[in-house]
């Protein structure tokens, strides 16, 4: 039966983001796995949402090596797709280096860091069993722009970490 490595990069990503981007800030970003009832949403909120996974690409006779031992099983290469969302408010403020961001430029700041922050995620700090991922790519951002209903400015990542799935 295979790990829980779902869950466990879910909420590695979770983590991961909520980290790293409150430690560079004034103020609190809220990171969550889905997205919250409107009337509960603060700002700035990012939400990581699961939105794909499958096998990526099966080995010969699905056989494996474990990390740097001789040991070997089965097992492939499996993917999850993410779509990382962030959505800020007109009136939200976040201080960064000494200078208050937001609106557009807080969304230009955070887009930037959360692509940096995902690549450079170690996984060790976060993992609860074995979990080798072998690649991450940030396909594209997206919808970046303003509703102006409800006053948000946001925008989308679609992210793609491949890892070893061991069985």
């Amino acid at each position: 039966m295979a790990k829980d490595y779902l869950n466990i990069i879910e909420r590695a990503l979770m983590m991961g983001l909520s980290d790293k981007l409150n430690a560079a800030v004034t103020g609190d970003l809220y990171v969550h796995g889905q997205f919250p009832e409107t009337e509960d949403m603060k700002f700035p909120t990012i939400v990581v949402q699961q939105v794909a996974s499958g096998f990526e690409e099966q080995f010969a006779g699905d056989k494996i090596t474990f990390g740097t031992s001789s040991t070997a099983g089965s097992g492939e290469v499996y993917g999850m797709s993410f779509l990382v969302h962030i959505v800020v408010d007109k009136d939200t403020s976040i201080g960064i280096g000494g200078t208050d961001y937001k609106q557009r430029r807080l969304v230009n700041w955070l887009m930037l860091n959360i692509a940096n922050t995902i690549m450079e995620i170690d996984w060790s700090d976060y993992e609860e069993e074995e979990l080798e991922i072998l690649e991450r790519n940030l396909e594209q951002w997206r919808d970046i722009g303003f509703i102006s209903e409800v006053q948000w400015y946001g925008a989308t990542a679609e992210f793609e970490i491949y890892f070893l799935n061991k069985r």
